[in-house]
């Protein structure tokens, strides 16, 4: 059974990056044929920031560390109802002053059978 990633990101930093991928021929006089590449053809990331003390943070840390970049985990993005499957490749951890800490990571979305 996957693991579901069950920690609110800041709000106002939650940012989803939309790509189609496309496939594409051009022929002569302009004309050009274009298809939707694959049944799962729109990939879509997370930009997020958690924030917190580092206690918080580090619990965040050991979630994606466990997961190494390369196991999926379930996540509810912001504002929707259902969890969609992630990844998360890589995460930035910078000290924030005194007890605070920031953690900002990109989820990728992937797809299951």
């Amino acid at each position: 059974m996957m693991e579901t990633f069950t920690w609110a990101p800041e709000q106002t930093n939650a940012t989803e990056d939309v790509q189609f991928r496309v496939l594409s021929a051009k022929f002569g006089e302009g004309y050009e044929q274009s298809a939707g590449d694959g049944i799962n053809n729109r990939d879509s990331s997370w930009a997020l920031t958690f924030f917190g003390r580092q206690d918080r943070i580090d619990t965040i840390k050991g979630f994606l560390d466990a997961h190494g970049g390369w196991r999926s985990f379930l996540w509810v993005p912001p504002g929707q109802a259902a969890a969609i499957v992630v990844k998360c490749k890589a995460y930035s951890r910078p000290h924030g002053g005194g007890q605070a800490w920031r953690l900002s990571a990109t989820f990728e979305q992937g797809f299951r059978p």
